[in-house]
C-alpha cells in the first residue's frame, strides 16, 4: 500500500490531462461554430493549455525543490478545478482562452511534480514500470473523454458538461492528495532526515541550485532531454490534438464514427503501454526509447509517401500511438532518473516546458500546414522531426534501468559504492 497509493495519487494529474486534451480536442470543431471563431482564435484555444504548460511547468518544477514535492501536489490541481468550472461557464474566446491558459498552468505544474515524486517513491528494481504505468493514465483520460463526449453529445452545447465533469472528478484527487507523504530524498536533501541512504551528499552531489543546472557537466544533458522532448512533442501533439479534426475530414463524416474511432485509437495506445510495461526494466530505457521514436518516424514517413487516408487512418493510428507510448514514456520520465534530488524538479520542469514549445508549435502550424502542403506532406515533415529527436537520442541517452536514483543522478561528486546501501 505504500508503494501504491502514491501511484495512483500521482497518476491522476496525467489521467485529467489525457481528458482535458482530449475533450478539447473533439469539443473545439463545435465550439469555434457556437462562438464563431476564426482561425487564428481556434488556433489559440486549441494551444492555450499547452501555453500554460510552459509557464506551470517552469514555476512549480522550481517551487518542488524549494518546498517540496507535497505541498504543491494540490494546489496545482486547483487550477484544474477552477478553471474547468469557468471553461464550462465561459461565453466568448477571451473567457476560454483565458480559462483554458489557466487550467494549462496547473496541468503543466503537474508534470514536474507527480513524475518526480514517483520517481523518488519507486523501487529501483521496477521503477521504470511504475514510472510507464502511472503515464499510461494519461490515455485513460482520453478514453473516458470520449466515452463522456458521447454521452453528452446530444446536449445542447455538450461542451460544457463535458468541461464541468472533468472539474468535478479533480476534486476528490486533491482530497487525497492533501495525505501524500513527502519524499524521503527531498527531505534528506535539505538535511530534515540523514540516514546512510539518505543524507544531503547523496541526493544532492554538490549540486545546490539552479544556476549549476545550467552548468557543467548537468548542462548538456538539460538541453539533450530538453531537445529530444521538444522534436517528440511537435509530431505528438501536432498529430494528437487534430485525431478528431483528421479523422472528421479524411475518413468518417459522422461525429459517432469519429468518437468510436478515436476510442479504438486510445486503446491502441493503452496496448503500447502495456507491451511497454513489461519492456521497461528488461529492455531498458535506451532501446525502448529508440524503438519508439525509430516506429514514429518510419510510420509518419511512410504514411505520408502513400498518401494513407480514409478508414486504414484508425489502424494505422492505433499502431502510430502504441509505439509512440514508447517514446513519450521515456521522454518524459528519464530527466528524474538523471538529475540529482536538489535540481530534479526543476530540470522535470525545464525539460517539460521546452517541451510544450514544440507542442504549441505543432498544435498551431498543423492546419496551417495541411492547407499549404497537404496532410500528407505534413505526415513527412513530422517524421522528420522524429528522426532527429532519435538521432540525439542515440548519441546521448544513457541506461538506467533498475539502478538507484543517487547512482544515474548526476553530479559534481562521485558518490563512492559504499555510500550506496
Amino acid at each position: 500500500m505504500q508503494k501504491i497509493r502514491p501511484f495512483f495519487v500521482s497518476s491522476a494529474g496525467f489521467f485529467l490531462d489525457g481528458y482535458d486534451l482530449s475533450v478539447i480536442s473533439f469539443a473545439l470543431y463545435f465550439i469555434a461554430q457556437e462562438m464563431k471563431l476564426s482561425s487564428s482564435q481556434e488556433g489559440l484555444v486549441s494551444s492555450a493549455s499547452l501555453m500554460g504548460m510552459t509557464i506551470g511547468a517552469l514555476l512549480f518544477g522550481f517551487l518542488g525543490d524549494k518546498v517540496g514535492r507535497k505541498k504543491l501536489m494540490g494546489i496545482d490541481l486547483i487550477f484544474f478545478m477552477t478553471f474547468g468550472i469557468t471553461s464550462a461557464l465561459s461565453q466568448n474566446f477571451t473567457q476560454l482562452f483565458i480559462s483554458r491558459l489557466l487550467i494549462g498552468i496547473g496541468i503543466g505544474g503537474d508534470y514536474p511534480i507527480s513524475s518526480t515524486i514517483m520517481s523518488e517513491f519507486s523501487p529501483a528494481v521496477n521503477r521504470g514500470k511504475y514510472l510507464v504505468a502511472s503515464i499510461s493514465l494519461y490515455w485513460v483520460g482520453t478514453l473516458v473523454a470520449s466515452i463522456v463526449n458521447l454521452t453528452f453529445l446530444s446536449f445542447y452545447e455538450f461542451w460544457r458538461y463535458t468541461f464541468l465533469f472533468g472539474a468535478l472528478i479533480s476534486l476528490p484527487i486533491i482530497l487525497l492528495r492533501i495525505k501524500l507523504d513527502e519524499s524521503p530524498r527531498w527531505l534528506a536533501s535539505k538535511g530534515m532526515i540523514v540516514t546512510e541512504k539518505f543524507n544531503p551528499q547523496v541526493e544532492n552531489k554538490g549540486v545546490n541550485g539552479i544556476k549549476e543546472l545550467f552548468e557543467n557537466p548537468l548542462l548538456p544533458y538539460v538541453l539533450a532531454v530538453s531537445m529530444v522532448w521538444f522534436l517528440f512533442d511537435i509530431a505528438s501533439y501536432g498529430i494528437g490534438l487534430y485525431y478528431p479534426l483528421v479523422l472528421r475530414e479524411f475518413a468518417f463524416p459522422s461525429n459517432v464514427e469519429v468518437l468510436y474511432s478515436t476510442m479504438a485509437i486510445a486503446g491502441g495506445a493503452l496496448l503500447g503501454y502495456l507491451v511497454a510495461v513489461s519492456a521497461i526494466d528488461s529492455l531498458g530505457r535506451r532501446k525502448v526509447l529508440l524503438i519508439g521514436l525509430g516506429g514514429m518516424a518510419f510510420l509518419l514517413i511512410i504514411g505520408g509517401i502513400t498518401k494513407i487516408e480514409g478508414f486504414l487512418l484508425v489502424p494505422y493510428f492505433m499502431t502510430f500511438v502504441a509505439l509512440e507510448q514508447w517514446a513519450g514514456a521515456v521522454t518524459l520520465f528519464y530527466p528524474t532518473e538523471i538529475f540529482p534530488t536538489s535540481v530534479r524538479s526543476t530540470a522535470q520542469g525545464f525539460a517539460t516546458s521546452v517541451s510544450r514549445i514544440g507542442a504549441i508549435l505543432g498544435v498551431y502550424f498543423f492546419p496551417s500546414m495541411v492547407r499549404s502542403v497537404g496532410f500528407s506532406s505534413s505526415l513527412i515533415i513530422f517524421g522528420i522531426t522524429s528522426t532527429l529527436a532519435l538521432v540525439i537520442s542515440f548519441l546521448t541517452y544513457r541506461e538506467t534501468r533498475k539502478k538507484e536514483l543517487e547512482e544515474t543522478s548526476l553530479g559534481k561528486i562521485i558518490i563512492s559504492n559504499n555510500n550506496k546501501k
